[in-house]
């Protein structure tokens, strides 16, 4: 019994690092995105997740919220922070240090 639920446990922790490994994609494309909206260059390897947690999204289902934090340059030299959420694997908030907050 001890055996199943050893399996059953380490197959739930794949499942969610795969999730976590999808969102942080669905985040660095839409970092990539907002900043080349904005005509900003987004800094390799900073968007790294800051927070996790649950909440319900519209239709009142139980998501997973993630949040994203994220720099980026205007001019090369300078650094800015960006922040995005994903509720699920949407996103529904991006925020640049330099722009207003863009809903989505």
């Amino acid at each position: 019994m001890s055996e199943l639920i050893t399996v059953i446990l380490i197959g739930l922790a794949v499942l969610y690092w795969q999730a976590a490994i999808r969102c942080k994609e669905l985040a660095i494309h839409g970092a990539r995105k907002e900043c080349q909206l904005c005509d900003v260059q987004l800094l390799d390897q900073t968007v790294h997740q800051i927070k996790v947690s649950m909440s319900r999204d519209t239709t009142g289902q139980w998501r997973i919220w993630r949040e994203y934090v994220f720099e980026y340059s205007q001019d090369g030299e300078s650094r800015f922070k960006g922040r995005l959420t994903l509720l699920g694997q949407r996103v529904i908030r991006i925020a640049l240090e330099t722009f207003n907050p863009v809903i989505h």
